[in-house]
């Protein structure tokens, strides 16, 4: 279970903490909460900046969180480490078989990588920091919504390669 707030709402956090949360946003939740066994403990997690890194450079390429790294609230991490190993491979293959220049290839995979995440990284930062009314939620989803659907959509247009390169000599 996952719950939200503002650091001044959890404060040093525990399960007496989520509870009065979660009965805040719903007490028909909190209801069948109180029927199920504690859990042995609570985590909490105060925030951390997110980070956008260089995705490659001679002899060296980032995938996911060692690239980009944004709050786990949007519940998108390991699809962001499965696109950028993705676009990486495509990227790996463009080089070697000749398709493009290494540079090229690598640039475009960093580019495409930076154009799928910025979006999910602003959204996704003003929802984990919390800055925003329950009029303007609605809007903030819908734009996470859209930021997912053109990634999807990026990934489904890639080309697939079968056979990349050639066995052999």
């Amino acid at each position: 279970m996952f719950v939200a707030a503002t650091p001044a709402r959890i404060g040093r956090g525990g399960i007496g903490v989520l509870r009065d949360v979660v009965a805040a946003a719903s007490p028909d939740l909190a209801g069948r909460l109180a029927d199920a066994t504690a859990p042995a403990g609570v985590r909490n997690f105060g925030g951390r900046p997110g980070h956008l890194r260089q995705a490659w450079g001679p002899g060296w390429a980032l995938v996911g969180d060692a690239g980009y790294w944004k709050d786990p609230i949007g519940a998108h991490g390991l699809t962001d480490a499965v696109r950028d190993a993705e676009l990486l491979a495509l990227a790996v293959i463009d080089a070697a078989s000749g398709r493009h220049p290494e540079r090229d290839a690598f640039t475009d995979f960093h580019r495409t990588r930076d154009r799928l995440s910025l979006p999910l990284f602003d959204v996704v930062d003003t929802i984990a920091g919390m800055r925003w009314t329950d009029c303007e939620i609605p809007a903030l989803l819908l734009s996470l919504n859209a930021a997912m659907t053109d990634e999807v959509e990026t990934l489904a247009g890639l080309p697939h390669h079968t056979n990349p390169l050639p066995i052999g000599g």
